[in-house]
């Protein structure tokens, strides 16, 4: 009975081969093949191409895919330098990004300080034009900022002083620096 279902398995099996394809076939050697030599390959996606400032940017590419033996490899593009229209001093603050920091405080004490109130929960002023010198450390954060009289022990001076004492620019190698800037503190709207 075993031998039986042996035979029945074994010929199920040579069938089943038979019917898949049986044995593999042989590789051919297509760099010998002309048949296949007039038909252009799919079209492959790219990775090798270069842009102009240096970045690989992949793209569409017709061409076929290179051969084992093909060890050339193209030649990398050359490096793009950066331009720069001016060069940048290193020794100084950068002027240009360091007063936009500094408006950008002085609006805030324009719109703020004014209203700031003293211990009796009241805006007293002083209000007007004041000038104030902050210190501005090489590391790119001030390092503190005074305002003269009569602002400088009153809330709005405080105000004033804090606005300035916190900011953040471009470092620099040079030494600290101080800056004399202008700040308008406005009256609130309610005072008289």
């Amino acid at each position: 009975m075993r031998q039986k279902y042996f035979w029945i398995i074994t010929l199920c099996l040579g069938v089943g081969t038979a019917a898949c394809g049986g044995s593999p076939k042989p590789a051919t050697d297509t760099s010998t093949s002309s048949a296949n030599t007039s038909a252009d390959p799919a079209p492959k996606w790219d990775d090798s191409s270069e842009s102009a400032d240096g970045a690989r940017h992949p793209q569409f590419s017709s061409s076929a895919p290179p051969s084992p033996d093909d060890t050339s490899k193209p030649a990398p593009a050359p490096p793009v330098a950066a331009s720069t229209p001016s060069q940048r001093r290193t020794d100084g603050y950068d002027k240009e990004a360091t007063e936009m920091v500094l408006k950008r405080a002085a609006r805030q004490v324009h719109d703020n300080c004014g209203s700031a109130k003293d211990e009796n929960g009241k805006a007293a002023g002083p209000w007007g034009k004041a000038v104030v010198s902050v210190s501005l450390g090489h590391n790119g954060h001030s390092k503190g900022a005074t305002v003269g009289s009569p602002f400088g022990d009153k809330p709005s001076g405080r105000c004033t002083v804090k606005a300035f004492s916190n900011l953040t620019y471009p470092p620099w190698a040079g030494a600290d620096t101080n800056v004399d800037w202008d700040v308008d503190i406005a009256p609130p709207k309610d005072a008289k």
